[in-house]
C-alpha cells in the first residue's frame, strides 16, 4: 500500500511538473497568441487590459486594423475621471476601423471633451449589465448606452440563461483547442429566440438607467441604426423613450461596409458622431 501511494504521489508530481513546464514554455515562446479577449466566450468575456497595439484581422475585407486597450480593458487610453463613456458592442468599439475613426473618438473631437470607448465586440445589454461597475468606477459625467445589435441576434438560448464560468487562462488549453479537429460541413443551428428578447431588453435598459443614475451620471440611450430593423427591440426602445433620453440616428446604406453591413465605415462613424454631437451639445 505504501509503495502504491508513493508511486501515485511520484506520478502526480511528475505530471504536474511536465504540464507546468509545457505551460511555461508556451508562455515564453508566446504561442498560441491569447488574442484580444479574456474570459468565457459563451457567457462573459472582455477585452484583455493593457494590450499594446496589435493588428486584428478584418476577414470580410481582407484587411487588418489596430487595437490597443487601457488598464480597464477599453479601446484607447485610460478614461479620465468625469469622462463620458460609451457602452456598446462592436458597432461602438469600431470593428474594422482605427481607434480614432470610431464614433466615440469622433464624438470626443466634435464636443472637445474626453469620451471613452467601452464598446466590447459581441456584447448585448446582458453583458453590459454584468460589467457596468467597470465603467462607473471612473465616475463618468455621462454614459452613452448603445446596446441593440447583438441583443437582437438569434440564439438557441437567451444570454441570461448561460452560466458565467471562469475558465483558467492557460496557453496549454488554448493550444489543445487549436489542435483539436474541427467538424466540417456542419451548419450552425437556426436560433429559436433572441440573445436578449425584447421584454428582457427593456428590463435591462431600465436596470442600466437606474444604476447609472444612482452613480450620479447622466445617461443617454442610442438606437444604433441597422439595415435590418429588429422591430421588437425598437418597439421596446420606443416604450423606453418615455422614461429616458433615446436618440435615434439614421444612416444611409453607404455608411456601412458592403462586405459587412452591420459595421460602419470610417465615414459612417463620422456621420453618426456628427448626429450625436448635434443632439448632445
Amino acid at each position: 500500500m505504501k509503495r502504491a501511494l508513493r508511486n501515485l504521489l511520484f506520478s502526480t508530481i511528475f505530471a504536474a511538473a511536465v504540464l507546468g513546464g509545457a505551460e511555461l514554455i508556451l508562455r515564453m515562446t508566446g504561442w498560441p497568441d491569447p488574442g484580444i479577449y479574456g474570459g468565457d466566450p459563451s457567457s462573459l468575456w472582455w477585452l484583455r487590459p493593457s494590450l499594446s497595439p496589435r493588428d486584428v484581422p478584418f476577414p470580410e475585407r481582407g484587411t487588418t486594423f489596430s487595437v490597443r486597450t487601457s488598464a480597464l480593458g477599453y479601446r484607447g487610453d485610460d478614461p479620465v475621471v468625469g469622462a463620458w463613456i460609451c457602452l456598446g458592442d462592436s458597432t461602438t468599439f469600431g470593428w474594422g476601423v482605427e481607434e480614432d475613426e470610431a464614433w466615440p473618438a469622433r464624438l470626443s473631437a466634435a464636443l472637445g471633451r474626453p469620451v471613452a470607448n467601452a464598446g466590447v465586440p459581441g456584447y448585448s445589454s446582458h453583458q453590459g449589465l454584468l460589467t457596468l461597475n467597470n465603467a462607473l468606477s471612473v465616475r463618468p459625467e455621462r454614459v452613452l448606452v448603445a446596446y441593440l445589435v447583438r441583443d437582437a441576434d438569434p440564439a438557441m438560448a437567451p444570454d441570461h440563461s448561460r452560466a458565467v464560468r471562469s475558465p483558467p487562462d492557460l496557453r496549454l488549453l488554448a493550444a489543445l483547442r487549436l489542435l483539436r479537429p474541427r467538424p466540417q460541413g456542419q451548419a450552425a443551428p437556426a436560433g429559436v429566440t433572441e440573445r436578449v428578447p425584447p421584454d428582457r431588453y427593456l428590463a435591462n435598459l431600465r436596470s442600466l438607467k437606474a444604476q447609472i443614475e444612482s452613480a450620479g451620471a447622466a445617461v443617454t440611450f442610442i438606437a444604433f441604426p441597422m439595415q435590418r430593423r429588429p422591430e421588437g427591440h425598437l418597439a421596446a426602445l420606443q416604450t423606453f423613450s418615455a422614461e429616458a433620453q433615446v436618440l435615434t440616428p439614421s444612416l444611409p446604406a453607404a455608411a456601412f461596409f458592403a462586405e459587412d453591413p452591420i459595421h460602419l465605415t470610417p465615414d459612417g462613424h463620422a456621420q453618426l458622431a456628427r448626429q450625436l454631437a448635434e443632439a448632445l451639445q
